[in-house]
């Protein structure tokens, strides 16, 4: 399946507007250290929650989703205004993003049994590029390897000017949420 028909069949699936106003929602709170495990949970469940289940989520190494209906493993990437610069919403020239972090050792450039497709988000777009385009733009770091793709090579499930948020009037305290339910857990013994 080339990687157009891909983006529409994801676009078809996949409720944008409310992945775009629970990241909003989010906002910054979930950026340090020890939060940014579970902001990159939340972020990828909700690829599956608000898709119907129709991308599943599996979190394996090198996955994040499965597409069981056509075959397809996926690697969900979320770069904060990695896709196009936040106030103007003006395409980035080169999206650079982490593949593989190999903790201070550097290995080269081989991503051993890649997924299918590499999806890169940002709170308000979304772009794939299967593993055959994105090889060409791998670049080996000191403590991985990072893709630098040019914009142009990216398709894009959608963009700004097609997403519409809606936010609530109380604000998400995710810490307070997750204490509380801490609380429960110890409290149930």
């Amino acid at each position: 399946m080339n990687t157009r028909t891909y983006a529409e069949i994801i676009n078809s699936k996949f409720d944008h507007n409310r992945f775009s106003s629970l990241i909003g929602s989010i906002g910054s709170q979930l950026n340090n250290r020890k939060d940014r495990f579970d902001k990159s949970d939340i972020i990828e469940q909700s690829f599956e929650i608000y898709s119907d289940n129709f991308f599943e989520w599996v979190d394996e190494i090198g996955r994040d989703h499965r597409d069981n209906e056509n075959g397809f493993d996926l690697e969900f990437k979320f770069i904060t205004n990695g896709l196009f610069t936040k106030v103007k919403k003006e395409p980035k020239k080169v999206v650079t993003v982490k593949l593989k972090n190999s903790l201070g050792e550097n290995k080269g450039v081989t991503i051993t049994n890649p997924a299918n497709f590499y999806v890169l988000a940002q709170d308000d777009a979304m772009a794939i590029i299967n593993y055959a385009e994105l090889e060409p733009y791998l670049v080996s770091v000191p403590d991985g390897i990072e893709a630098k793709i040019p914009f142009d090579a990216l398709t894009f499930v959608y963009e700004p000017s097609d997403v519409k948020t809606s936010t609530t009037d109380e604000s998400i305290d995710y810490k307070k949420i997750k204490a509380a339910a801490q609380r429960n857990l110890i409290n149930s013994f």
